[in-house]
């Protein structure tokens, strides 16, 4: 049975609990494209963010919750924030006591409190500095104070921990901006920020009407906040094992933990593998 497959990449496709994208995830996908099926990446990451997975086995990627969508390489659509609403929004983080992150297309970068807020997402807490910096590096992420400014910003995070409070961003935030908390830790929580006209199911409207495939012909798998469009928006939508109450309840059907082969279970359960 063919599809067209979009998946979130974190606690989806990538467990931060192992740290890993599990190897069964990985022949799932390259089994289900070898059946015909069509994959995509579809995450609130910025392109620099997913860097890692650029060379995955998929035909696709969705970036920032719909800014910017390559197909084999060839970008389809580009919406990067101004830059004098990238400098307004930083000041607005800012002002709630909370870390900034900024999404571009080269670099993911990020002050001292998000950095300290978010490495260990990316690496095990237990790891020396050295390691810590290769991991972050590895996923696209470089010190605020290393920005390139030339490079175009198509989100942006705010980190918190005790102290802050997401509520007094909500509140601050122009519209058509909108904050999602995607991540939820020990450590601190992370919120996406990304210009609300444009979301995943946005993305994938222009993915379908690209490749010619329908919403019924269209899956969505993911975990948290900023996955509910997509899953609600495609024709079976999926969520994780480890997803949020609120994305199980709107999900058609409810796969197993991302460590318990969930994305396997996925494939086999509508049948493109």
């Amino acid at each position: 049975m063919k599809k067209i497959l979009f998946l979130d990449i974190d606690n989806t496709l990538y467990s931060g609990k192992s740290g890993i994208v599990p190897a069964s995830a990985l022949r799932a996908i390259e089994k289900a494209r070898k059946n015909g099926s069509i994959v995509f990446l579809c995450t609130g990451r910025s392109k620099a963010e997913a860097s890692r997975y650029l060379d995955y086995p998929v035909d696709g990627f969705i970036f920032s919750s719909g800014t910017l969508i390559t197909i084999n390489d060839q970008v389809i659509y580009d919406h990067p924030i101004t830059p004098e609403k990238v400098e307004e929004l930083i000041r607005l983080i800012r002002s709630c006591r909370m870390g900034v992150l900024l999404g571009g297309a080269r670099n993911a970068y990020l002050d001292d409190k998000c950095w300290d807020d978010v490495v260990n997402y990316f690496s095990r807490p237990e790891a020396d500095e050295q390691t810590k910096l290769n991991d972050m590096a590895a996923n696209g992420m470089t010190r605020m104070n290393l920005r390139d400014l030339q490079d175009p910003i198509y989100k942006m995070g705010a980190s918190k921990t005790h102290g802050s409070s997401f509520d007094a961003l909500y509140a601050v935030l122009p519209k058509p901006f909108r904050l999602i908390q995607t991540l939820s830790s020990p450590e601190g929580d992370f919120g996406d920020i990304s210009d609300g006209s444009i979301m995943k199911s946005d993305g994938i409207r222009r993915v379908l009407e690209y490749t010619g495939m329908t919403r019924e012909d269209a899956v969505g798998i993911g975990d948290s906040g900023n996955d509910i469009d997509m899953i609600e928006f495609c024709g079976t939508g999926i969520a994780m094992g480890n997803a949020t109450e609120e994305v199980k309840l709107i999900a058609d059907w409810v796969t197993s933990d991302i460590d318990d082969d969930g994305i396997l279970h996925a494939f086999e359960y509508i049948g493109v593998i």
